[in-house]
């Protein structure tokens, strides 16, 4: 069975992604890197680049390591609030832009305009990896209280067993969670093209490279900086070593519904972008993006970003489940099907653009791309449940004259529902927003949600503003309660 599950896994990767990212190294690695060396201002954005990584990571974990602490206690609406960091790292790219325009942009309802500003940057990743870094650290963080008492026990004060005991116990998960946050920041596109103003990460100049001057080998020759430097990160966070310590029961709480509304709060704070946007949405102007004809009307974006995201995870479920299969036994498939989260959606963009000039403008290629992007996120939160699993299950079917196929199907797939239903979540969610790889392989008749915001904020004037506004918070509703829907609350992330 997991001999199977690797082939076709393998046979998936070397089309999406390991022949088309060849294509884009054996171009780098020629005129267009020695074009991106010599260019100082590639260097700047290079640099840029990796600032806003590592203040990403650094201000992500200042604000997940207290809330990890407080999530180790008990009190109401745990779950929910768990649940409402989560959502914020699914939320399609162009909604929390808008958010935060509608928030601290030129017509910001603060009065407070921080576009163009690296203070902003800040503020979105945040927004984004808050939950990814608390998911991370919650774990260990419950597992802290009886070292922490054996501390206290033997004369230590509260800071000192913290400062001796806790944080060498906490800096695996520490840096586990901070090079993540950097992987996602330092490779992102969405946001900095639209918040960013000057601010361009190297990700933003090897699309403008592509979109405005079709300078395929510099384009390659960025692609491949950054690719080394998201290697480097990767390997750092593969040598990582195992947490030591195992998640322990919650704590009570001294006063629970103080903390809840202080939680309550928080998050209301959190989520400030969001509640602006939904305050700047106009009756008239979700009327005229649905019969718009200057741009690209509601009914038919609609359309496509659910037929996309419905035909993507029709393969990206097979090929998460193969990888759970292949991987829960194996580091080395491990290793290979998480290569496409290492991959930025422009670098698939551009790999598919090299390696299949034939295949430009077909539909393969697009849901090539989104299966790729979206099976990862499902498959991280199926491995741990997989892994769970006592053997001894399916060598009984086995035993009792099961096929290995009929085996997981009958035996370990009930078993696996729920994990499965929350990784669908994930993988839908980041389906239906999926922006990098669409707006790379954009045809005009393909135009989605995020797309179609997206051309409405490249017009000035206040009416595309409104209908990009109308259009962000309907992508925002739809993927927030499909998210509840499926994931019911337990907010997982892989």
């Amino acid at each position: 069975m997991a001999g199977l599950a690797g082939g076709f896994l393998l046979l998936f990767l070397g089309f999406a992604l390991l022949y088309p990212l060849g294509r884009v190294l054996a171009l780098g690695l020629g005129e267009g890197l020695l074009r991106a060396l010599g260019n100082p201002y590639y260097w700047e954005r290079y640099l840029f680049s990796l600032e806003y990584g590592l203040l990403s990571a650094l201000l992500t974990l200042a604000l997940a390591l207290p809330l990890a602490f407080l999530f180790r206690r008990r009190f109401p609406f745990r779950e929910a609030f768990l649940a409402l960091s989560t959502l914020a790292f699914v939320l399609p790219t162009p909604v929390v832009a808008l958010g935060f325009l509608a928030l601290l942009g030129p017509r910001g309802v603060l009065g407070v305009d921080l576009y163009g500003t690296l203070a902003l940057l800040l503020l979105a990743a945040v927004f984004y990896n808050l939950g990814l870094a608390l998911r991370i650290l919650l774990p260990v963080a419950m597992g802290l209280e009886g070292p922490l008492q054996a501390a206290r026990v033997l004369g230590a004060s509260p800071f000192r067993a913290l400062l001796r005991v806790g944080l060498p116990l906490l800096l695996p998960a520490l840096g586990s969670a901070g090079l993540m946050v950097f992987l996602y920041a330092f490779s992102a596109f969405g946001v900095p093209l639209l918040l960013g103003g000057r601010y361009a990460t190297l990700e933003v100049e090897v699309y403008t490279l592509l979109a405005q001057r079709l300078a395929f080998a510099e384009a390659s020759g960025l692609m491949l900086l950054e690719l080394l430097t998201l290697g480097l990160a990767a390997w750092l966070y593969l040598r990582l070593p195992a947490y030591p310590l195992r998640p322990s029961g919650l704590l009570p709480s001294r006063r629970p519904w103080a903390l809840a509304l202080g939680l309550g709060a928080f998050f209301l704070l959190f989520y400030a972008p969001l509640f602006a946007l939904l305050g700047e949405v106009r009756p008239w102007a979700l009327a005229q993006a649905w019969r718009s004809e200057d741009f690209t009307p509601l009914p038919l974006a609609l359309g496509n970003s659910l037929r996309f995201t419905l035909l993507a995870f029709l393969l990206a479920l097979p090929l998460g489940v193969a990888y759970g299969v292949a991987a829960r036994r194996s580091p080395g498939w491990d290793l290979l099907g998480l290569l496409p989260l290492m991959v930025s959606p422009v670098a698939v963009g551009l790999g598919y653009l090299l390696a299949y000039p034939g295949l430009r403008g077909s539909l393969l290629l697009l849901l090539a791309a989104y299966a790729l992007l979206a099976y990862p996120l499902l498959a991280r939160v199926l491995l741990p449940a997989l892994r769970t699993l006592p053997p001894s299950l399916w060598e009984a079917a086995r035993v009792l004259g099961a096929t290995s196929f009929r085996a997981f199907l009958r035996v370990e797939l009930p078993l696996l529902l729920p994990a499965l239903a929350s990784g669908t979540a994930l993988a839908l969610s980041a389906l239906l927003g999926e922006f990098g790889a669409s707006l790379v392989l954009w045809r005009p008749e393909w135009t989605t949600l995020t797309l179609a915001i997206y051309e409405r904020l490249g017009r000035p004037g206040e009416g595309p503003f409104r209908e990009a506004v109308a259009l962000a918070a309907v992508l925002a509703l739809l993927s927030a309660l499909l998210f509840y829907l499926l994931d019911r609350g337990r907010g997982r992330v892989g």
